[in-house]
């Protein structure tokens, strides 16, 4: 997600942080000196007690992939609903199939109601969320048996306890039990629902996320890992097959994660046959423009005044939809290889639902929704394995992006690179965590860093001749060096300040992975890269699956990279130090390390005569705690000296990477 109040600091306070590394080095400097004399050593990384459980019994494997017997819940959900957009009122049915694989005997189930958020007395990050009511449930049955809310050491039942649902069947689920729900439930629609996040522009435009009671994640870790939503940490969802039924007045077109099953019955003549020629195109095709709705030649025809639209979804993290009778929609199709069949192409229609009005920015989403389609499956080395990919305008509802499986909701913007980026963002969210399903809740770093990384990228293939990569890595390290930032590894609701949030999730784990592609070399990375995606995908990996992998593809033990930058918040400076001619007419460039972090040092030094020395100072000469480093460059006259001038080290004072100084 992309996100104006958490994760994205503003120019200004970039701005601020970088004069603050420039005005503040001196200060960072005496700092600095202060490690120099006792050095911290990284310690070795132990992964968690439950996360050592699941190698021993072949859930994971210690090469970081999944293991011999690892293993995931199944749910299918059958869902139907209808909308009144007038009124902004929802009301829907769901049955869940929920098959328990895990080798454990359940007593109870846990469900989402993330509607609940917008409920009077929920417990939020931002109390000035919008009062709905959250979730009315008429009906919840279970194993064919009508509960009742209450306690549920009594019996069966179920209890409510804020956007967390508990619910005990008749009978416990043993391994290779399924147990049939079937809930019914009402809300109203929130203008900017679930913290900016789904809801409705001026009753016209809907966007329907977090809308259904949805099984929380059992996983081999934790077992259920069912944390209210509390505003900012995101979500944790697991993979499941959808039907869906949506039911919307005459005139209102659905887009959906998914595949339409019944277009025949919902789209007119005209939009069926623009969306053919799209699926075909690498050019704009409107399929509906004002004209179309205007003249209300978008949908088929109903008598009674409703359409109900049919979708199916295989394995996939969630089930989104949005809704219009206003919407321009534009269409075009991405080219992708197939994941079937060496050298064949697949076709992914590019949808862009946008009110000209609001914003005209919006002209050019097509393309960058192909443009992001293409490029991320390629480096990815993991084709985009759905049929479309939907970007859905949001004024009014969203402050920046939200990704869903096959769906983005995007605000109008008024600058276009940052529309694009926004755009690359969240549809790079689809290989992470929608494909690999990582626990945004606690390692939000795993899937903003990804989407943030993969977005700098793209930019340089359609806004050239900026290195976005190291514009990015400026934030992350003017807020280290203004000693604010909070580790990686920590859950997303418990940092301390947005900005703290942001830099963690979004920035800092960019420029980590820059970094560590500049330590292992870009063919090891990008394998490790690709490995860690092809492995994991329709499945849960965690930090240590993402550790191993490096590792194992590297053939090194990176844990003083995942200890310094990860866990910790120790701060990388590397200086040169003195450059001093001897008696004897040798030179010699003393190379200071003043901070905590260790790192391997690249060095250029150019000489009078013309020669360029590259020196390479190994990290195991920081790890034996050294704090300085001599290079003899002989009997020459040394004019320029320059650490890390590939300029992807996170080093918090580049100043003092440079020498003669200014």
């Amino acid at each position: 997600m992309t996100h104006t109040r958490c994760p994205r600091p503003s120019r200004s306070i970039v701005a601020a942080w970088v004069s603050l590394v420039v005005l503040g080095s001196g200060a960072v400097s005496a700092g600095a000196q202060e490690a120099r004399v006792a050095r911290p050593i990284p310690a070795a990384v132990t992964p968690p007690t439950e996360y050592q459980r699941a190698i021993e019994r072949g859930w994971r494997s210690e090469d970081g992939s999944p293991g011999h017997s690892y293993w995931q819940q199944g749910t299918t959900y059958d869902i139907e609903a209808r909308l009144d957009p007038v009124a902004a009122k929802l009301e829907g049915t769901v049955r869940i199939a929920y098959a328990n694989n895990a080798p454990a005997t359940l007593r109870t189930v846990s469900l989402y109601l993330y509607q609940n958020f917008h409920r009077e007395d929920a417990v939020r990050h931002e109390p000035a969320s919008e009062i709905t009511g959250g979730v009315t449930l008429r009906r919840v049955v279970a194993g064919g048996a009508v509960l009742e809310e209450g306690e549920l050491e009594a019996g069966p039942g179920y209890h409510v306890d804020g956007t967390v649902m508990e619910l005990r069947p008749t009978t416990p689920m043993e391994q290779g039990d399924t147990l049939h729900l079937e809930i019914e439930w009402e809300m109203t629609v929130p203008q900017k629902g679930i913290n900016e996040r789904m809801g409705h522009s001026n009753h016209e435009v809907y966007f329907l996320a977090y809308w259904f009671p949805k099984m929380a994640v059992l996983d081999d870790l934790r077992v259920w890992d069912a944390e209210p939503f509390l505003g900012i940490g995101e979500f944790y969802d697991d993979f499941a097959n959808y039907t869906a039924a949506i039911t919307v007045p005459v005139d209102w077109s659905v887009l959906a994660t998914g595949e339409l099953a019944n277009p025949e019955e919902v789209y007119s003549a005209l939009t069926r046959e623009r969306l053919a020629a799209a699926a075909l195109s690498d050019t704009l095709v409107t399929i509906a423009g004002r004209g179309e709705r205007d003249a209300l030649a978008v949908t088929a025809d109903a008598p009674e005044g409703w359409l109900t639209y049919r979708f199916t979804a295989d394995s996939v993290r969630d089930f989104t939809w949005t809704a219009s009778n206003v919407q321009r929609w534009d269409a075009t199709s991405a080219s992708v290889l197939s994941s079937t069949e060496d050298g064949a192409v697949d076709r992914v229609l590019i949808h862009a639902l946008w009110r000209p009005e609001r914003a005209p920015l919006w002209s050019q989403a097509w393309l960058y929704g192909k443009q992001s389609i293409e490029f991320h499956s390629t480096y990815t080395g993991f084709p985009y394995p759905w049929p479309h990919m939907t970007l859905v305008e949001g004024a009014d509802i969203i402050g920046g992006g939200m990704e869903f499986p096959m769906m983005t909701l995007i605000d109008a913007f008024e600058n276009g690179q940052t529309l694009f980026n926004t755009m690359s963002h969240e549809i790079a969210h689809m290989w992470v965590p929608m494909i690999v399903g990582t626990n945004e809740r606690r390692y939000a770093w795993m899937d903003e860093g990804s989407a943030n990384y993969i977005e700098g990228e793209s930019r340089m293939e359609l806004w050239p001749g900026v290195d976005h990569q190291r514009v990015e890595a400026r934030a992350y390290l003017a807020f280290a060096a203004s000693r604010q930032e909070q580790a990686l590894m920590r859950h997303a609701d418990w940092y301390e300040s947005a900005n703290g949030y942001g830099i963690a999730s979004y920035n800092k784990p960019a420029a980590l992975m820059v970094a560590l592609r500049e330590v292992l070399g870009e063919d090891t990375w990008e394998q490790a890269y690709r490995a860690f995606i092809s492995e994991w995908a329709f499945k849960h990996p965690t930090p240590w699956d993402f550790f191993a992998t490096f590792e194992r593809f590297s053939a090194q033990d990176l844990d003083w990279f995942w200890t310094s930058f990860y866990y910790e918040t120790w701060t990388l400076d590397q200086s040169v130090g003195d450059v001093t001619t001897r008696p004897n007419g040798t030179t010699t460039v003393v190379i200071d390390d003043l901070g905590s972090a260790p790192f391997p040092t690249h060095v250029r030094i150019r000489t009078s005569g013309g020669r360029t020395i590259e020196h390479d100072i190994p990290v195991d000469h920081w790890l034996a705690g050294n704090t300085s480093y001599e290079i003899d460059v002989g009997r020459e006259t040394v004019t320029r000296v320059e650490i890390d001038p590939a300029g992807y080290a996170p080093d918090v004072d580049r100043a003092n990477n440079l020498w003669p100084r200014g």
